[in-house]
């Protein structure tokens, strides 16, 4: 019995090793945001999401003006959702142009692999394995109409979802796991 016992033990210690887990704290002038059922009230300025990763490389990021593409995104997984249709988007590396692209079609695709491959601002730290990245916006860049709206001149919300999606033997995506999800409310 304590030989089964100290296997269960073992095997739950190594499946809990290797959770892959994503925290996502978002801050403006240098202080958290708390959020309140999801919702970010932020200033029309800079802020940053800061991003902790354990076991993830990578990750799909959907982020949309569009409240009823969200709400079909963050539901339970929907093949007919267009973000889960297209894969994503290559940004640039460590994000020079400090913005968060929206699109309804396809989402983009931040991951890090390490200090010299990632879509954060250049100081992010870590390995494959465990690490952390800023990724601050100071603008946003609608795909469709090739344009970049900074922040100051932003009107609405940003709905964004970060998600990991499950695929089969010919890439389509069967599932996904919502990672963060929030809308981001700018006021005046």
């Amino acid at each position: 019995m304590k030989k089964i016992n100290l296997a269960i033990l073992f095997s739950l210690l190594s499946f809990m090793t290797f959770a892959q887990s994503l925290d996502v704290v978002i801050k403006q002038d240098g202080k958290e945001i708390q959020p309140v059922n999801n919702v970010y009230e932020l200033a029309k300025t800079p802020f940053s999401f800061v991003i902790s990763g354990v076991d993830i490389e990578g990750f799909l990021v959907g982020a949309t003006t569009n409240e009823e593409v969200y709400e079909e995104a963050v539901a339970p997984f929907n093949p007919d959702v267009q973000w889960f249709q297209n894969t994503g988007m290559a940004e640039e590396l460590f994000n020079p142009y400090k913005e968060l692209y929206l699109m309804d079609q396809a989402p983009s695709f931040w991951y890090f692999v390490d200090a010299k491959d990632h879509r954060f601002d250049k100081n992010a730290k870590g390995d494959v394995n465990q690490w952390k990245g800023t990724r601050t916006i100071t603008r946003l860049y609608d795909i469709i109409i090739d344009e970049a709206v900074a922040l100051k001149d932003f009107e609405g919300s940003v709905y964004v979802l970060m998600y990991d999606p499950e695929y089969d033997e010919d890439f389509d995506m069967v599932g996904k796991e919502n990672l963060f999800q929030a809308q981001l409310k700018f006021k005046d």
